[in-house]
């Protein structure tokens, strides 16, 4: 058995257990996983909720939805310093109860900013249990965000990730390379013209329409409403897919605008169908989030992202990416998204360059390549019993 550990703060963490759940399931492999919450394990010694009365997860959820990102950076120096401050009481609480378990066959960490902690727990707790972390950002923001020195495997989705971990002095053998973030596996099942055609179909949408899908994150985002309204407006061959995540408030202020529409807007809520809505888009207006874009690289369906002040930091690389390997367009402001999508719309040439770059990428297969990782992980430490 695997303790596999998330956290709620943003979506993509727990997006990565449930795929790496699923695809364990779908393969059979020969560990299950058993998923907890890092938070509600440590919700009474919360070290941000004692500094400023919001649990990590509240600040950090606060925080997308308020599009405050500008705060990100000195909201994780204060966590950090919390964390430094109240170490000992935090390792001390988790070998606690890791003692209290069934000892596990191996611990594996798809989140940030407490892998430090968790690496001292286990050492402490269950000696012996191989410590696994699996980046599901396409790069580290040090110091101490996802890597720290004396981890038994760090897993990375990109070149980049890999040099960042050596850097920190983790033993090359150490540092494993996967495609790519980890996709459910529901992606693997969703491509192909066949999908494309079906959903077109289902939501009234005309083989020449050209259609851009909405996606910012698991929770939505506030300026998903007018940047909506602003795409409708650039003309009447413009069609547009709207999936609000988890924000109730955003789907319901979408309600009108999908009536006056005429069909030409369709709103989602926290949908399970994002594989099929991206195969059946022309484009993916979105925050540069790793997830999205990643489900995106793996669909062939090219991006426009914004880099500012609110690109929150570990998402400022992936901004990057998507310029300098032509996936996309990269624009400084949300207002500036619609032109940007009109002129993609009119221009053929330009979408089929994004897309020669789209197709040039690997395959992704990082939520199997993990698995085997972990399941060779297994092996070596039980070799050394």
């Amino acid at each position: 058995m695997v303790l596999l550990f998330t956290i709620d703060a943003g979506g993509g963490h727990r997006a990565a257990a449930r795929a790496l759940v699923a695809a364990a399931e779908e393969t059979g492999a020969p560990f299950g996983f058993r998923v907890l919450s890092f938070q509600e394990l440590l919700l009474p010694l919360d070290v941000l909720k004692r500094t400023t009365g919001l649990s990590l997860e509240a600040a950090y959820n606060l925080i997308l939805r308020r599009r405050a990102s500008v705060l990100m950076v000195p909201l994780l120096r204060v966590m950090h310093a919390a964390i430094r401050a109240r170490r000992r009481a935090l390792v001390r609480t988790l070998a606690t109860w890791l003692r209290a378990q069934p000892r596990p066959d191996a611990v594996v960490s798809v989140f940030p900013n407490f892998n430090g902690v968790l690496r001292d727990a286990v050492r402490e707790a269950i000696p012996g249990v191989p410590l696994v972390v699996v980046l599901t950002d396409l790069a580290d923001f040090p110091p101490r965000f996802w890597i720290e020195p004396g981890l038994d495997r760090v897993v990375v989705g990109s070149e980049e990730a890999a040099e960042q971990a050596l850097a920190l002095g983790i033993p090359a053998e150490r540092v494993s390379r996967v495609s790519g973030m980890i996709l459910h596996p529901r992606f693997y099942r969703a491509g192909g013209p066949g999908v494309r055609v079906r959903v077109r179909s289902e939501l009234g949408l005309g083989p020449q329409d050209f259609t851009v899908c909405l996606l910012f994150g698991g929770k939505g985002s506030p300026e998903m409403a007018p940047l909506a309204e602003a795409l409708l407006h650039e003309g009447p061959a413009l069609r547009v897919i709207a999936v609000c995540g988890d924000n109730p408030g955003l789907f319901e202020r979408l309600a009108a605008l999908e009536k006056r529409s005429t069909g030409r807007l369709t709103r989602f809520g926290f949908t399970d169908r994002v594989a099929e809505l991206l195969a059946a888009s022309d484009l993916l207006v979105t925050k540069p989030g790793p997830g999205s874009l990643s489900e995106a690289f793996h669909q062939r369906v090219p991006v426009v992202v914004t880099r500012n002040l609110h690109t929150i930091p570990q998402e400022r690389f992936n901004t990057e990416l998507v310029a300098r390997r032509r996936l996309g367009i990269v624009v400084s402001g949300w207002r500036e998204i619609p032109d940007a999508v009109k002129r993609l719309a009119q221009d053929p040439a330009r979408r089929e360059t994004l897309r020669a770059s789209l197709d040039a990428l690997p395959p992704n297969r990082a939520v199997y390549e993990v698995l085997d990782l972990i399941g060779r992980t297994l092996v070596g430490a039980s070799s050394h019993h």
